[in-house]
């Protein structure tokens, strides 16, 4: 049997770091709500926040050199273009933050979150359409039972 690196398991470290970051975060959208902080602004200080950590880490990154492509092999053969991928990924989750805020200001915090992180469906598929990423049949189950789990979450209670 081969050893199996740490490494091998860091993205499940950082899946959970955003488990625990995103419910946090949609704990305190709703709880906001509650205390009456209005959707849009309580959207844009939710953007200004992320803004914050944003320009904090660009300053980082142009103190440290680490975007000279001659002192950063990883940028060494990138066209700088390709920044605008992020960039435009930006401009969907601040989007998407506003609706998920107005999901759990107007509804119930538990299926609207559920529904909302179910962009894992969309991801998936994205991947294997754009990607050619494969997908296991297993995979494929999950996702179908992730799905009919959220529908049952979503529907009003029976009985």
């Amino acid at each position: 049997m081969s050893e199996i690196s740490d490494s091998e398991y860091m993205w499940l470290v950082y899946a959970l770091g955003a488990f625990l970051m995103f419910g946090v975060t949609n704990f305190l959208l709703k709880l906001a709500s509650i205390k009456g902080v209005p959707s849009v602004e309580g959207t844009a200080v939710l953007w200004i926040s992320t803004g914050l950590i944003g320009l904090i880490a660009i300053l980082i990154i142009l103190t440290s050199g680490s975007i000279n492509p001659l002192t950063n092999p990883k940028l060494t053969n990138l066209d700088f273009k390709y920044f605008l991928i992020p960039a435009i990924a930006g401009a969907s989750l601040a989007v998407g933050m506003y609706f998920l805020k107005m999901a759990v200001a107007t509804g119930k915090a538990g299926p609207s979150t559920a529904i909302a992180a179910s962009n894992a469906v969309l991801v998936t598929l994205l991947s294997w359409i754009a990607l050619n990423e494969k997908l296991s049949i297993s995979e494929v189950l999950g996702m179908f039972i992730y799905v009919i789990a959220i529908i049952f979450l979503s529907l009003k209670p029976l009985g």
